[in-house]
């Protein structure tokens, strides 16, 4: 009987979500929203070529000044998701060599150390995702699928944990009409990412997703899947969320 009132909670709870707010008519289908996503992708293309610039900065000084291996790794590896989208392959392909001779010229017990912080998987993660990057800038899509579902193959990293893996380069997948590589590495962060905030993240981006409505993978679709009629739940109210 509980379980049943609960059951009948929710689903009043979703109903008045969806009809209380309801800013585009169309929905999913609104030119409004539609012109709004083509603005939010433009916003972000211009963010990452400022990351790009900002990033290689910041490895080219910790390379000239650092005195510590592990800034120097890290700083690449932050830049190298950025270049993976824009530069040259080849240029791309030669930033991930420098990333291995840089830990390759690690003292022993700095790669313990590393290995016992965070077993290096922001490092692992970024590589990864320029892999699949590369992969799906020649047109070999299977090959990107497989290399960004590697990307979160990991345990027990502090980082990754916290923040959240990159989405960057599943927002542009999906974008191009690939959902199910899409939705095969959402399910999959569930390994690492826990907590409310990515609970509620990875359920309204997976509802978005049934209904094929276009998707920006940031925290604004919580807002967005309430004003565009999806029978979601405030997961902002229900999960206590915030930015």
């Amino acid at each position: 009987m509980i379980k049943l009132l609960a059951v009948i909670l929710v689903c009043i709870s979703i109903i008045l979500n969806s009809t209380a707010r309801a800013d585009y008519a169309l929905g999913c289908n609104d030119p409004e929203y539609h012109q709004y996503i083509k603005e939010r992708f433009a916003h972000f293309e211009t963010n990452n070529r400022r990351s790009l610039a900002n990033t290689l900065r910041d490895y080219e000084r910790s390379l000239a000044t650092s005195k510590h291996p592990f800034q120097v790794i890290g700083d690449l590896s932050r830049h190298l998701k950025y270049s993976a989208q824009f530069e040259p392959i080849n240029e791309v392909n030669a930033k991930i060599n420098r990333i291995f001779e840089h830990a390759n010229k690690l003292s022993v017990g700095q790669q313990i150390a590393g290995d016992v912080f965070d077993s290096f998987s922001s490092e692992k993660h970024s590589v990864g995702i320029a892999r699949a990057w590369i992969a799906y800038r020649q047109g070999k899509h299977e090959l990107a699928f497989e290399e960004l579902l590697k990307s979160i193959d990991i345990s027990g990293s502090a980082v990754l944990s916290s923040f959240g893996p990159d989405l960057e380069l599943i927002r542009h997948i999906y974008r191009d009409g690939h959902l199910a590589p899409v939705v095969a590495y959402i399910n999959k962060t569930e390994e690492f990412w826990t907590g409310r905030r990515p609970d509620g993240l990875r359920y309204v981006w997976l509802e978005m997703i049934k209904v094929e409505c276009k998707v920006q993978f940031d925290f604004v679709d919580t807002i967005k899947a309430l004003e565009l009629g999806i029978s979601v739940i405030d997961v902002n109210k229900d999960y206590g969320l915030s930015r």
